[in-house]
């Protein structure tokens, strides 16, 4: 017992002789400032291997602010970059577009009750020449027909006064094969010479002069159609007179004066 005590005892005394201050040949700042040179490496290299640890988690500066800038930077939209050319289409072209129905094909000749003759007029010139526009239409879809002075026949009149007939002047209507459509009209056309006719069609008949006059087209056979048109005059010839040269006034001859010649 007297043993243990004497050994707590001297424990004792060695821990409150053991003081913190440096004790050694040297001043004491020199302990105190190699402990404080000590405890600064420790905790430079705990910071530096905690920011090697850390730091290749931490994205890189450049590459954050390149994607910063992407995400900032608006998208631009898809379209146009610049002025867009004008395209104008040329004059007379056709649109490409649907195309147009194609026509029907004929299935056969026509009959002549079948086709409708339209006269298309409105102001002839008088004085020559009279052309007189006329329509066919039929009822099918599309035949075949040919226009003679036997199957289609035209008159113009004035009032209930007969003027001229095809019928005088057979050589009016020139022989031609057409077809003849329900949805498209078929356009011909019948020379008037601007006279009076006769059953000889002569020439030596009057001029229709003008005024209002009524044309009359059918095929031969059925119900005649009409449509009025007026007839002018003929423009009047424009009379130049040229004048004539005046002739120079006929002078005498100056004779030549005699040089008499000296012997």
């Amino acid at each position: 017992m007297r043993l243990r005590n004497t050994r707590v005892e001297v424990f004792y005394r060695g821990a409150m002789t053991a003081s913190p201050r440096p004790h050694g040949p040297l001043p004491a700042r020199v302990y105190w400032f190699r402990r404080a040179l000590v405890l600064g490496t420790a905790l430079a290299l705990v910071f530096a291997l905690a920011r090697m640890l850390t730091g290749s988690a931490e994205p890189d500066p450049q590459s954050k602010a390149n994607v910063t800038a992407a995400k900032s930077t608006p998208t631009p939209e898809a379209g146009p970059l610049g002025p867009q050319p004008v395209v104008t289409a040329k004059p007379g072209a056709t649109p490409t577009g649907t195309p147009p129905p194609a026509l029907a094909q004929p299935s056969g000749p026509c009959a002549l009750d079948e086709i409708t003759v339209t006269p298309v007029v409105g102001t002839l010139q008088g004085g020559g020449t009279v052309p007189l526009t006329l329509q066919l239409t039929g009822i099918r879809p599309a035949c075949n027909f040919e226009v003679t002075a036997d199957s289609v026949v035209a008159k113009v009149t004035a009032g209930k006064k007969r003027v001229w007939s095809s019928q005088d002047c057979p050589s009016s209507i020139k022989k031609a094969a057409v077809v003849v459509r329900s949805g498209a009209p078929t356009t011909i056309q019948v020379t008037w010479n601007g006279r009076y006719s006769d059953a000889q069609c002569s020439r030596s008949t009057d001029w229709a002069m003008p005024g209002s006059y009524q044309v009359l087209a059918a095929v031969i056979g059925s119900e005649p159609t009409s449509a009025p048109f007026r007839m002018t005059s003929p423009p009047r010839p424009v009379i130049t007179v040229t004048p004539k040269p005046k002739n120079k006034p006929k002078g005498k001859a100056s004779k030549s004066p005699t040089v008499a010649s000296g012997r």
